[in-house]
């Protein structure tokens, strides 16, 4: 379930910015691998680019998270954590086509775990203008998921007695404005509207019993960005902040006195890319991000006072889950990037000379109850 709201998240941050990039004949194979105290996770991934005639291009590509974790949470185990390994498979399909200075696609995803699935679709269109200086993107789509449950019959209970629906409408809009020949600005404003089941399914509230959420979920976002490249040092900096928050949608339910979201966040990011040879780069990254809790979570035993703080909102929901509480996590990141021209005149390597390689590492810092954790990520991408 974190798994599902975290991607898509990154589907309606990164739309935008790729809404005006079309596609190459290329091929892309990636790894990557996240490791905290009690979770791992592996996740290769295949992608494949083409050109195609009269302006169209597609890209395909196929993933698979392979997560082993030791969760009482997932089981719904009350004594002691359990170990156990879900898969997750995720196919997508992208079309666009180019016309001029305009480019649209549409896209399709289909994702499965053996108690989530999801289908979703959306579409995007980009125009530059200004002499190619300027690009308006916007996208929007829709997500049609069903979550399921393992321990218990849940109350939102579909047809089959086990599952509850979860669907989400999501877009947004940005604007890219060329500055200098060395300096780029961007916004984007994106949302997502979510109704249904958006609980963990096997978390417990102490002294309540298992998550109880809203079934509605606004989540809105404003992201600003800036990069400036310097010619002399073969050095580029990009700063980036973005802040986040949730509102209850609708009209408030019965009992209910205020919002009870008002989950909000500060993302503050900068990279500084630089060229080390003329095959070789390294890029540095570095994030914070700062989170504040909806009104309905309590981390009782941890925290008593707020139990009476969060019925003083609302007495009809309660959680402990520590990805909406008050978090706060710092990243630093390091990646290399070789192009592998000097292959060219090695037998058998010479077929990979046209490619990139890229490889990672980065730590994640964090104040909740997962710990801090490493993420090590591999890529190779080869035009055909």
């Amino acid at each position: 379930m974190k798994h599902a709201a975290l991607c898509l998240l990154a589907l309606s941050g990164a739309l935008l910015l790729r809404s005006t990039v079309r596609a190459e004949d290329q091929v892309t194979i990636r790894g990557a691998y996240y490791r905290e105290p009690s979770t791992r996770v592996i996740q290769p991934v295949v992608e494949i680019t083409k050109d195609l005639p009269n302006g169209f291009d597609i890209t395909a590509h196929y993933l698979v998270d392979a997560i082993t974790s030791a969760s009482a949470a997932a089981t719904g185990a009350t004594t002691a954590d359990s170990i156990f390994t879900e898969i997750r498979n995720e196919v997508g399909l992208t079309v666009g086509k180019t016309w001029d200075r305009t480019h649209a696609t549409v896209s399709y995803k289909y994702s499965a775990e053996s108690d989530y699935w999801s289908h979703a679709w959306w579409a995007s269109l980009s125009h530059t203008f200004w002499g190619n200086t300027a690009t308006v993107g916007a996208f929007g789509g829709l997500s049609l998921d069903t979550v399921g449950f393992r321990t218990r019959t849940p109350s939102c209970r579909s047809a089959d007695g086990f599952s509850c629906p979860l669907d989400s409408a999501f877009g947004g809009l940005g604007y890219t404005q060329v500055l200098s020949p060395v300096a780029v600005a961007q916004i984007n404003v994106d949302g997502a509207y979510l109704n249904g089941f958006l609980a963990n399914p096997y978390r417990q509230v102490a002294g309540i019993g298992p998550d109880v959420f809203p079934d509605q979920r606004l989540r809105t976002a404003v992201s600003v960005r800036g990069a400036y490249y310097f010619p002399t040092i073969e050095t580029g900096l990009q700063v980036q902040y973005r802040y986040y928050r949730d509102f209850y949608p609708a009209a408030l339910p019965a009992g209910v006195s205020a919002d009870p979201w008002g989950l909000s966040a500060h993302t503050i990011e900068g990279r500084i890319y630089h060229r080390l040879s003329r095959d070789l780069e390294v890029r540095f990254l570095y994030r914070q991000y700062f989170q504040q809790p909806p009104a309905f979570w309590c981390d009782f035993p941890g925290n008593p006072g707020c139990t009476a703080m969060s019925t003083s909102v609302s007495a009809s929901y309660a959680s402990s889950d520590p990805t909406i509480g008050p978090v706060r996590t710092e990243y630093p990141e390091v990646k290399l990037i070789w192009d592998a021209t000097s292959w060219e005149s090695i037998p058998f390597f010479r077929w990979f000379a046209a490619g990139t390689f890229e490889i990672s590492y980065g730590r994640y810092f964090q104040n909740d109850a997962f710990g801090d954790a490493h993420v090590l990520q591999t890529g190779y991408s080869m035009p055909y």
